[in-house]
């Protein structure tokens, strides 16, 4: 035994060592969760959880699989009805945001449960120091005890045997086990995320089950139609695989058709490009077509009874439609054979009225437009229709003569189109003769007393009097008011009928030119001045 002092370096080893030893055990208290003496105070927030029995002190706090804290202490809440964990959160992840939630999570299925939280969205508001996350940001989670509670005792001993049968059949691989369920974790958290989407749409789901128990209750009854859709199934699948070369075909010449569907569809595109702006002009044709749509409508109930009435054609069709049949295939064709003269004679005489129509449909509208008069009387109030005629008045309506007159422009066989040429200044004649040797008429000075213009104006006229509607009154004019009128008529006939003038000699007419030859219809005979017809040969 030395009882010799200590050396200064021994002293400073024992030191040394005793200072390693110190920093040893710190480290393994810090490393397995002790708080760390003397450090200063760090952010902290309080998360109410209803359930918190695997939670233990200095468990760790996590957000998307970082430690960012541990948990500090757990109590009981002030209602005594909730666990109040009280978490240090490191300071390069304070302040939480006030839309963070929080849930409970085990690293195995043994336990080891730890707090994983969600920060919310940026850029909210945080929360303070020592604050206390709301309730309803905290997500419920369900401890394994609780779901072996859930089993009935003859379950809970059926999933014992289980396990211990499992355990028998997985000794001595555990690390391959360790491997296993480490590799799951990516699908756990994917199933996470299906999971929070599920309990999102928690009425769509539950409507989901429960029409699917519908379905399946409405299938237990149709055991028989259901084995028979099974079977007819196995029928098509047997078919599809005896059908193995040509689905094999199918699939070869696909791409072909491919190619060829992708060429008809660029030339529709263009088609489309192309038709755009004419579906563009159609637009207004459309609108326009909408009130004759609507029109339409008020058809729809004699449309409605004549569908209604074709029930009994119908039942009288197989016995009609053979008499039908042997019309137009024995009866009809030698008719057609024989109206097939009349049709070359008839077809000349439809080409004849075709070079005419404009002026058939303008006698036409004239025959209308002359019974469409009508008239109110101003006095009595009531309507009366009157016929529209146009007396022509000139120098051959007023006698008759011995030739035709030097102005007469007439055609018996006037070409279509004849009085339109009017407005060109001509009118062009069937015989030119009578514009070089025929008769002109004059209009000899007459006084007003000459016996044949008094006998034109009436001794006696009759007065409409407001005051006796139901009379006339008689007025009979004098010698010299008959003279006067007789003069004036005189004045008026040369104004009308020779344009001012004493005769037709002077008065103004259209340029007298011979009509030109007309072209025979279904023919090369000779042009004449009247029109020829002859009867259409070949087909």
């Amino acid at each position: 035994m030395s009882k010799r002092a200590p050396s200064t370096t021994q002293l400073l080893v024992i030191t040394a060592f005793a200072l390693a030893c110190f920093g040893i055990l710190l480290f393994l208290w810090v490393t397995f969760g002790g708080p760390t003496p003397f450090k200063a105070k760090s952010y902290q927030v309080k998360v109410p959880f209803t359930e918190a029995s695997q939670l233990a002190e200095q468990s760790d706090v996590r957000i998307s699989g970082v430690d960012v804290g541990k948990v500090e202490s757990i109590e009981l809440g002030p209602k005594g009805k909730e666990a109040m964990a009280l978490l240090n959160i490191d300071d390069k992840y304070a302040p939480l945001p006030a839309s963070t939630r929080a849930m409970l999570r085990t690293k195995t299925l043994l336990g080891e449960t730890y707090v994983e939280l969600t920060p919310g969205a940026a850029g909210e508001p945080p929360l303070e120091d020592g604050a206390t996350l709301p309730a309803a940001q905290v997500t419920e989670s369900v401890q394994l005890d609780e779901i072996f509670q859930a089993f009935n005792p003859k379950t809970r001993r059926a999933f014992q045997t289980w396990m211990q049968e499992a355990a028998v059949a997985i000794e001595g691989q555990g690390q391959n086990l360790s491997y296993a369920i480490g590799s799951l974790e990516p699908t756990f958290r994917e199933f996470e995320g299906l999971f929070r989407v599920l309990n999102s749409q928690e009425a769509a789901v539950s409507a989901l089950f429960s029409n699917g128990a519908k379905t399946f209750e409405a299938l237990r009854g149709r055991e028989g139609e259901l084995a028979n859709l099974i079977r007819s199934s196995n029928e098509l699948f047997k078919t599809t695989a005896s059908r193995n070369q040509d689905i094999e075909a199918l699939f070869r010449a696909f791409p072909t058709f491919q190619d060829e569907s992708r060429l008809t569809v660029d030339r529709l595109q263009r088609f489309a490009v192309n038709a755009d702006p004419l579906s563009r002009q159609l637009v207004p044709v459309a609108e326009q077509l909408s009130p004759t749509l609507i029109a339409f409508g008020k058809l729809a109930p004699e449309a409605k009874k004549l569908f209604e009435a074709l029930p009994p054609v119908i039942k009288e069709a197989p016995t009609g439609f053979p008499a039908l049949r042997k019309l137009f295939r024995d009866d009809f064709p030698p008719l057609l054979r024989a109206s097939e003269p009349f049709v070359r004679n008839l077809n000349p005489v439809v080409t004849g009225l075709d070079l005419y129509k404009r002026d058939i449909a303008a006698s036409f509208g004239n025959l209308a437009a002359a019974f469409h008069g009508r008239l109110t009387a101003s006095e009595t109030g009531t309507a009366a229709h009157y016929l529209r005629v146009m007396g022509p008045i000139n120098a051959e309506t007023l006698s008759t003569y011995p030739t035709r007159l030097t102005s007469n422009r007439n055609s018996p066989y006037s070409p279509s189109g004849w009085a339109a040429l009017l407005a060109e200044g001509s009118l062009p004649v069937y015989d030119n003769r009578q514009c070089t040797s025929g008769t002109s008429a004059t209009v000899a000075p007459t006084p007003g007393s000459n016996p044949a213009l008094l006998e034109r104006i009436p001794t006696e006229r009759f007065k409409y009097n407001p005051a006796l509607p139901n009379e006339e009154e008689v007025v009979k004019p004098s010698q010299e008011q008959r003279e006067k009128e007789a003069e004036a008529l005189l004045s008026y006939l040369k104004t009308f009928a020779f344009g001012g003038q004493s005769g037709t000699a002077g008065s103004p007419a259209p340029a007298c030119n011979l009509q030109k030859p007309f072209e025979s219809i279904y023919g090369s005979g000779e042009k004449t001045q009247y029109q020829h017809t002859y009867e259409q040969t070949g087909r």
